[in-house]
């Protein structure tokens, strides 16, 4: 079942809110990873030399229950540096979601990622929620520039960018979502009603 950004927003929501952080800006993922461990049991984390993890940054692998990064991935998280971020982010949403398999998070896609449509899925899912849960849109202000989003939330300049789009669009839906009908259709479909005619919209009267 394909997931909406509204529903993305409410898995990362209610996981930080489990863990005690939905309403702290910028948990470190050290914080994130121990929060996991202590609420579930089976959950491990690996630091692997880079010469061992030749072909991506970290991985996740759902048999296991095992969220391995490189070296220089742990290195880099700890210092907050926005690429090692996502990237843990990246697998934490992989165990977030349940997903299945083997799953890594690399600079050039493999061929099972383009081409499987359970992976292509879960790799996508993936994408979409890992920047959610380092910057939930509960927590970035309204009218927040890419630049607030970035020094705020330790995202990239592109992951900032994308962050404030989608934030943007979820809000100005919600804003039109309740927004009242115009007059003149008001007016239209109480004449509808009036008519006859079957009217669902609830137009504030009793006619």
């Amino acid at each position: 079942m394909y997931k909406t950004n509204d529903d993305l927003e409410a898995i990362a929501r209610g996981f930080l809110k489990r863990l005690g952080l939905e309403h702290q800006v910028r948990p470190d993922m050290m914080t994130l990873i121990s929060k996991i461990k202590r609420e579930v049991s089976n959950f491990r984390y690996r630091r692997v030399p880079d010469a061992e993890m030749p072909d991506a940054e970290a991985h996740w692998y759902s048999d296991d229950f095992e969220l391995s990064m490189r070296e220089s991935v742990f290195v880099a998280m700890q210092r907050g540096e926005p690429r090692a971020r996502m990237t843990v982010a990246h697998e934490l949403s992989h165990y977030l979601l349940r997903h299945k398999g083997f799953l890594n998070r690399r600079a050039e896609k493999s061929l099972a990622e383009v081409s499987i449509p359970r992976i292509v899925k879960q790799e996508d899912e993936a994408r979409r929620l890992a920047p959610i849960i380092l910057a939930p849109e509960h927590l970035i202000p309204e009218g927040a520039s890419v630049e607030d989003i970035m020094s705020t939330f330790g995202l990239s300049h592109q992951a900032a960018a994308l962050r404030k789009n989608e934030v943007d669009e979820l809000r100005s839906r919600r804003q039109r979502a309740g927004r009242p009908l115009p007059q003149s259709i008001i007016d239209y479909l109480k004449e509808a009603k009036r008519r006859g005619h079957p009217v669902r919209t609830d137009l504030g009267d009793d006619s």
